[in-house]
């Protein structure tokens, strides 16, 4: 019997966590650590277990029994309550690149499954192993596949706002309802078939991770080509600003003008800190998409004294003065998360 129940319990879980360990060593960012692959997996796990009561009580109020509930209600209740979590990972800045999005995604999936099928193990052991062949290799997987799809098209929809300044950038709401529409259809399809799961769980395994293999690729391509150029348009602005000068775009003429306001030693702190961060971003850029041969020589500790002269700069020009300088800068929602990752990646000893 606990032959048994160790052999359902592993057909039940192991399969999803076993796609996510893959979608990150297939990464070729190494954007995910094993912190915040554990992170994600609590997320969508406490997702789960807000769904179970909420699926209780609508069972108990409306009119409809479990077959009709499970086809056409609880994929509305389940996406949406997992979608809040990819609504909030957007929100404080921690999905960059389209594949980071779509591994994101899967592992909030990921995690709601595991937390789900627990539920049920739990109240149903009696069941058989069949049932927890289809919950583990169609149900989990499905449950992941959803919400990447939903992160993949918001992190489309939302790179206008992202890669532009950030000074000028605007959370929508909207950017999530087409992905979300997307996952409770997707959701729907697969319960049409409660009496042939067999069938919806064939047609999940066979497509489900050509689908995200596809949309990893391609999330990949875009990034390193981001990356490449970005990285000259980072590098050219770094160069001016050593130089002594302000960019001569519309970020550099209003900062500029600032400092002619504020005098010399203002205006030498400001062109620092623009300096520091744009050397940052170019650092960031280049360890993310691969050193390139004209990489300027860094190691991890010029990179985390560059940091202790951040903060120190910070201090410097005093809370007022970045309130109104930072609005003004031409980095993207973008370029700090990649500040952010590179940062990580220093504290990790990754570098």
């Amino acid at each position: 019997m606990v032959v048994g129940e160790i052999i359902d319990w592993s057909v039940a879980i192991t399969p999803v966590l076993l796609m996510v360990a893959l979608f990150i060593w297939l990464d070729v960012f190494k954007l995910m650590t094993f912190t915040e692959t554990m992170v994600l997996l609590m997320l969508g796990g406490l997702a789960a277990l807000v769904a179970y009561p909420i699926s209780g009580r609508m069972l108990d109020t409306l009119p409809i029994g479990f077959s009709t509930y499970s086809r056409f209600v609880a994929p509305w209740i389940e996406e949406a309550l997992k979608g809040l979590v990819i609504v909030a990972l957007f929100a404080v800045n921690r999905i960059g690149f389209k594949l980071d999005a779509v591994i994101s995604g899967f592992a909030v999936g990921a995690g709601f499954s595991v937390v789900e099928n627990i539920v049920y193990l739990t109240r149903f052991p009696e069941l058989g192993m069949n049932v927890w062949l289809v919950r583990g290799l169609g149900t989990a997987v499905m449950h992941g596949t959803t919400l990447a799809i939903l992160a993949a098209i918001a992190h489309e929809l939302a790179e206008r706002e992202t890669r532009g300044a950030a000074g000028d950038y605007g959370f929508n709401p909207l950017w999530f309802l087409p992905g979300f529409l997307a996952a409770v259809a997707i959701h729907t399809l697969f319960n049409q078939f409660p009496d042939r799961p067999l069938l919806a769980m064939m047609g999940t395994i066979l497509l489900a991770p050509f689908a995200l293999l596809a949309i990893l690729h391609l999330g990949a391509r875009e990034a390193q080509h981001w990356l490449e150029s970005e990285r000259e348009v980072h590098r050219a602005m770094l160069e001016t600003l050593r130089a002594g000068g302000f960019p001569q775009d519309a970020a550099g003429r209003r900062i500029a003008a600032l400092a002619a306001r504020l005098g010399p030693d203002a205006s030498r702190q400001m062109r620092d800190y623009w300096e520091l961060q744009a050397w940052l971003v170019l650092k960031a850029e280049e360890i993310l998409g691969g050193q390139p041969q004209d990489a300027e020589p860094c190691t991890a500790a010029d990179i985390a004294s560059q940091f202790e002269r951040l903060a120190a700069l910070k201090r410097k020009l005093g809370p007022t003065m970045l309130a109104t300088l930072l609005p003004l800068l031409p980095f993207s929602r973008n370029d700090y998360w990649e500040i952010a990752q590179l940062k990580e990646r220093l504290e990790a000893g990754r570098i």
